[in-house]
């Protein structure tokens, strides 16, 4: 089976759904019944997929999509090219890590849905375009042979939203979870402070806000030392001017350390050695850090929402998200605080290679029968590095 991955974002550096595509195409590369995994990025993510996420196995051909890293020029070669790419590599089958607008193509066309946020939190895109993702997604699961969903509380909401789509379309397969032994060091503004980890992106879903004012109400009633800091890893977004505003105002732009791009070994490092992994979302597809955090033997604080109660062991600090006075998230906080460590856990069904065995059972029920005519030669315009 020949495999045509598309993971091509805006991510100028790791994000969730880029970890999802990576762990796709790791577990899949490492399948015996798999031939080639062709995986498609912007030509401004191919040193993080090949560096940070170390993809090197062998039967993986990482190509870089040389465009403009734009909506329209990123939509566009979604809509227009992928599709042809997709015929002349005689792909079996294409992936889409997340959804973009796609058109059908005599390749079966899978795609991973990780939440209905275009819908559910339309603040999290910034002013007026929210309306430009809802566009896309439609166009997308209208044109998909089959919605992979991260989670049962996507699948049920993919369903309550569009009531027009067959069940038969749809599966769950959850991320996998792929993070190195934690063999490297912290970064150096971390060293000898113990401290509490978020790992977020910088939207409104993820309530980033409230954890800022718990954590200076924790300091103020001693229930963590002045020693603490608070680690906040992800990408920039919409609501980074709220966050950096937020900390300047409570008094800790000292006690908070924004990071971002970082390799995998580094992150994994950073689960390690947490005091509490924190994951205050307002709502969540599926909750990737609250599954590595399991996978690292975390102690977890999380708020009480289906996709986290589906993952956190039941004696997780659970709290509720929209009490904002954050008293509800400082008791948590305080209970898990003085909770014994707990032993790192492989989630079942959560491995890489595990998960590989469900999307290719997925995949074999699509799949066409190849053409017996060799490929022809790439058009000039579909630039990509490598040889295809």
């Amino acid at each position: 089976m020949h495999l045509l991955l598309a993971s091509v974002s805006s991510a100028t550096s790791p994000a969730g759904v880029c970890r999802h595509a990576a762990n796709i195409a790791r577990g899949m590369a490492a399948n015996p019944s798999v031939d080639k995994v062709t995986m498609f990025v912007g030509e401004w993510q191919s040193t993080y997929f090949r560096e940070d996420f170390s993809l090197n196995a062998a039967r993986l051909d990482i190509q870089s999509v040389f465009i403009a890293n734009t909506s329209i020029a990123r939509n566009f070669w979604y809509f227009h090219t992928l599709p042809i790419l997709a015929r002349k590599l005689n792909a079996d089958i294409v992936h889409l890590a997340f959804p973009m607008p796609i058109q059908r193509s005599g390749v079966p066309i899978v795609v991973s849905l990780h939440d209905l946020y275009p819908f559910d939190i339309p603040r999290n895109f910034g002013p007026h375009r929210a309306w430009l993702n809802r566009t896309a997604l439609r166009l997308c699961l209208k044109n998909a042979a089959a919605i992979a969903c991260v989670s049962e509380p996507t699948r049920t909401r993919l369903h309550q939203l569009f009531a027009w789509l067959n069940p038969a379309r749809t599966t769950i397969i959850p991320n996998s979870v792929s993070l190195p032994s934690p063999s490297v060091q912290l970064p150096e503004s971390l060293k000898g402070s113990p401290y509490l980890l978020c790992v977020a992106q910088h939207r409104a879903n993820k309530n980033v806000a409230l954890l800022i004012q718990a954590f200076r109400l924790a300091l103020d009633h001693n229930i963590i030392p002045p020693t603490f800091k608070l680690v906040i890893v992800g990408n920039e977004g919409p609501e980074t001017p709220t966050l950096h505003h937020a900390a300047a105002e409570s008094r800790l732009s000292d006690r908070i350390v924004f990071l971002r791009n970082l390799p995998d070994a580094v992150l994994a490092a950073l689960y390690a050695h947490c005091e509490l992994l924190i994951a205050p979302s307002l709502l969540e597809g599926f909750g990737l850090p609250v599954a590595e955090a399991v996978a690292a033997g975390c102690r977890i604080v999380c708020s009480d929402i289906p996709a986290f109660r589906s993952l956190a062991p039941s004696d997780s600090a659970f709290f509720d998200p929209t009490d904002t006075t954050a008293a509800s998230l400082l008791a948590a906080i305080k209970r898990a605080l003085i909770a014994p460590h707990i032993a790192a856990v492989s989630p079942s069904g959560l491995d890489p290679e595990q998960a590989a065995v469900l999307y290719l059972a997925l995949y074999s029920k699509l799949k066409q029968p190849r053409p017996t005519t060799l490929p022809t030669p790439l058009p000039a315009g579909l630039r990509t590095s490598g040889d295809l």
